[in-house]
């Protein structure tokens, strides 16, 4: 039965029965909990107060499956996703029943088990989430769990925040971020990735330095502690660095923003190794000609595409803050042992940055002091306050820790907030920790240098050429936008007068949709350059499939979908420009490459 099972769910939801195989039965004491056979009545009245006309209904607890069933049957044109959290309990299920019917009812567009998994759904929860969603608990929780059902609608309601917030972000955004992409593929090209570096530096320690006041007040043992560590400077803090008469052995660059030309106007700052992501600010890294390396974020679906590349293929996770981005590189360099400097993640003694980091606005940085609505706990065990920014940066860099447990991490922020994983040791101590090694000043300049043939200029070709259809593919697309919307336009009254008519012209429209989504680029750029508007149509879906009237069904294709597409086409004319500004960088690459070799040849 349990073969069946995984097989059901390999096809549907495959990090589920990935953990399944993988899972250690003798770790947990079986457990077991029985749900009634007959309909729970009062439950199912109870859950209609909750439910209303929700479209999204988040389920606490799979059981033997009678209570989802049950929802199914009473709500069949709403969605499902499925959570339980007792993971014995899932695998005992699996093992005495048949679920196969049940895993591929078109209604239940996700299960998690365990509570790694759970952010998995939270997340997909958000992307097709309205408004609110319906919380439903199986009886066997409400009755003996409800604190921690309590705890888990809290930490729901903390990750739609962040995800709102991430999304208006991503939205302000968007332009900078695929213009970097796409405008720093002929960087790529030419430059070693850090997925060539791995463990070249077994055992070593990092010190990563962020731009806060703590900063400052340990400078002078940053100086000491140079020839025995690795230093890495994240984003702005170079300038810190610099200003004190410290290079440090490699600078990460992250920020996409235009901001960073005041982070590196004095040439000082680029003069050190430059590790540039391929979201980061793309004129920065173009001043520098070589010493260099990239990272292609495992988020940065533009880069993979063109560049080629899975996922699977890539060591460098987003995060929030270059911090989180410095610390991987680190670990992935070999560092086990990470050193956090300048990490205040909060306001102490009112104050933001380190003497020396300059390209932020004073009367914004008084204004953000001025209005911290929280505090936080600094390593001293007192409080700091604090703002969400630096809340999310904290979160995410526990995080991290937490991910990588072979790495031992120390906080040497001298006034910062505490960072949970990590252990507070001040610069003096860690200096003593650290006195006896040695780190040459420019290992990882040497490094860089092994990698001396990175150019292929049959890929430059490929990439190039891919770009080039996806140009020539922006042609077809408008004139399909232009079909589908004539027989949009038409819907609404042929579903009135002529629903026969209607109702071909939607199977029309929906074959053509189809179309245009599953061209190979389509998801990949759009899904970069309109988020939210991308989402907001993904939240609509669950009403526009499983509406029956067909008054209303063209009604609401008439309204969403009509909307998405107009916002596709507005940005024709933008993604035109900047595919043919990408042509030309490649084209300039290649001609400058094939130059060289000419040269050589002579």
């Amino acid at each position: 039965m349990l073969e069946l099972n995984l097989r059901a769910l390999q096809e549907r939801f495959p990090h589920v029965s990935n953990k399944l195989l993988v899972r250690d039965k003798e770790v947990d004491a079986p457990q077991f909990y029985t749900e009634a056979w007959e309909k729970d009545i009062a439950w199912l009245e109870a859950v209609k107060g909750s439910v209303e006309e929700l479209n999204i209904i988040f389920v606490y607890g799979f059981g033997q499956g009678l209570g989802i069933a049950d929802l199914l049957e009473m709500y069949p044109d709403r969605w499902l996703f499925i959570y339980e959290e007792d993971e014995q309990s899932f695998l005992n299920s699996m093992e005495k029943y048949d679920f196969r019917e049940l895993i591929n009812h078109p209604n239940i567009q996700w299960v998690s088990v365990g509570e790694n998994q759970l952010n998995m759904l939270f997340y997909l929860v958000c992307s097709y989430m309205q408004q609110e969603m319906a919380f439903v608990a199986l009886r066997h929780y409400l009755d003996h769990h409800y604190d921690v059902l309590k705890e888990v609608q809290d930490k729901f309601k903390e990750y739609n925040l962040v995800f709102q917030s991430n999304k208006s972000t991503q939205e302000h955004f968007q332009q900078r971020w695929i213009e970097n992409s796409l405008y720093q593929i002929d960087g790529m090209l030419s430059t070693p990735p850090i997925e060539r570096f791995i463990d070249r530096l077994p055992d070593s320690t990092a010190i990563v330095t962020g731009s806060g006041p703590s900063l400052q007040k340990d400078i002078e043992w940053l100086k000491k502690i140079k020839p025995h560590a690795l230093i890495i400077a994240a984003g702005s803090s170079v300038q810190a660095l610099v200003k004190n008469g410290i290079t440090p052995h490699m600078v990460v660059l992250m920020d996409g923003g235009e901001i960073n030309n005041k982070v590196f106007q004095n040439p000082e700052t680029l003069q050190p190794p430059l590790l540039f992501t391929s979201s980061a600010y793309y004129e920065i890294s173009n001043q520098k000609q070589d010493n260099k390396l990239f990272a292609i974020m495992r988020n940065d679906q533009i880069s993979q595409y063109y560049m080629g590349l899975e996922q699977e293929q890539l060591v460098i996770s987003s995060t929030p803050t270059v911090t989180g981005t410095a610390m991987q590189v680190a670990i992935r360099l070999g560092a086990r042992r990470i050193i956090m400097m300048g990490q205040d993640l909060s306001f102490p003694n009112d104050q933001f940055y380190a003497e020396g980091v300059l390209h932020s606005d004073a009367d914004i940085i008084e204004s953000s002091i001025r209005n911290a609505p929280y505090e936080v706990l600094n390593v001293h065990g007192g409080h700091n306050r604090t703002n969400s920014s630096f809340l999310f940066m904290k979160n995410a860099l526990e995080e991290l820790v937490a991910a990588f447990s072979e790495v031992e991490f120390i906080n040497s922020t001298r006034d910062g907030a505490a960072i949970e994983g990590a252990n507070w040791k001040p610069i003096e101590e860690v200096y003593d920790m650290l006195k006896t090694n040695n780190v040459e000043p420019n290992v990882i300049e040497d490094m860089i240098k092994t990698e001396n043939n990175v150019y292929d200029g049959q890929k430059a070709q490929m990439v190039k050429q891919k770009i080039v259809m996806n140009k020539n593919d922006l042609i077809i697309l408008k004139n399909e936008i232009k079909e589908i919307q004539k027989m949009i336009n038409k819907i609404q009254e042929l579903s009135r007068t002529k629903p026969t008519k209607a109702q071909k012209s939607l199977e029309t429209i929906e074959q053509s949709w189809g179309e245009i989504v599953n061209r190979d680029w389509f998801e990949t750029v759009y899904d970069t350059i309109l988020p939210q508007k991308m989402v907001q149509f993904d939240q609509q879906l669950p009403q526009i499939v499983t509406e029956r009237n067909l008054i209303q069904k063209s009604n609401l294709i008439y309204q969403h979908l009509g909307h998405l597409l107009n916002e596709i086409n507005l940005k024709i004319p933008y993604l035109d420009e900047l595919f043919e500004k990408a042509i030309q960088r490649i084209d300039n690459l290649i001609i400058q490459r094939n130059d060289k070799s000419a040269d050589r040849i002579l």
